[in-house]
């Protein structure tokens, strides 16, 4: 039962992860709000009015922290940082409200007055919101922070060449005789052959992915680089030669 209950818990927060994001960001200005309005006053850390925004700063930061939850790890531990951060900004005030004025370090005299405390919380509180602005991104958008001309993956690079099975095309080269695709190489690519997945033939004016002991039509053409003359492949270990 608590397994079912679970995965259906799961579903919903998969179901609802916009509805979470929208209160999130909602969330993220009222934090701004409260955190200005702490570091431009001074309060009564046992004040109500306190009281009151700490629960609700720890509900804004739990449903941030739910938005992001079943995204990936990499976004939860960024978000997760920023969290801690934007909890610290806020809280760190109350903690130290009692230590104003002179303090004594190894020797060295040193003064805490309240300007000093909200120089290092809007740190905090800038350096935690832009976290976990970056989780969000990095979780719901994560091609915004792709570059320019960046490396097209090996699977997309092949994507564009259809397969070649022998056994499902060759009835359209009965009037053609059928060769090994071997054949078609000089003894030294037939040596390199054995690194190979497959190669780029061009079959009746398509280029196919043919796998290397294939069988092909005798004006099948192999295709190669302009420059080097060399085969085009994929290697069977995961490099392009």
């Amino acid at each position: 039962m608590a397994i079912l209950y679970m995965t259906y818990g799961l579903l919903w927060l998969r179901s609802n992860d916009r509805s979470f994001l929208r209160f999130a960001i909602i969330g993220i200005l009222l934090l701004t709000i409260i955190h200005v309005y702490l570091s431009i006053s001074l309060f009564d850390v046992h004040a109500g009015i306190f009281e009151f925004l700490h629960i609700i700063t720890i509900l804004i930061l739990i449903i941030i922290l739910i938005s992001i939850l079943l995204k990936g790890i990499v976004p939860v531990a960024i978000s997760c940082l920023g969290i801690v951060l934007i909890y610290g900004s806020i809280v760190i005030p109350s903690v130290f409200s009692n230590s104003l004025g002179p303090f004594y370090y190894k020797a060295s005299i040193g003064y805490l007055n309240f300007e000093a405390i909200n120089r290092g919380t809007h740190g905090f509180f800038l350096l935690g919101v832009a976290m976990v602005i970056l989780g969000m991104i990095v979780a719901y958008k994560p091609y915004v922070l792709y570059t320019r001309n960046r490396p097209i993956s090996t699977d997309q690079l092949w994507a564009k060449y259809p397969k070649w099975n022998e056994k499902l095309q060759l009835a359209n080269t009965k009037t053609e005789s059928l060769i090994e695709l071997p054949t078609l190489m000089s003894d030294t690519e037939k040596y390199l052959l054995w690194r190979y997945e497959f190669i780029l033939v061009l079959i009746y004016g398509t280029v196919y992915q043919v796998p290397i002991h294939s069988y092909v039509p005798e004006s099948s053409i192999i295709v190669r680089e302009s420059k080097s003359n060399k085969i085009i492949g994929a290697s069977k270990y995961g490099y392009f030669i």
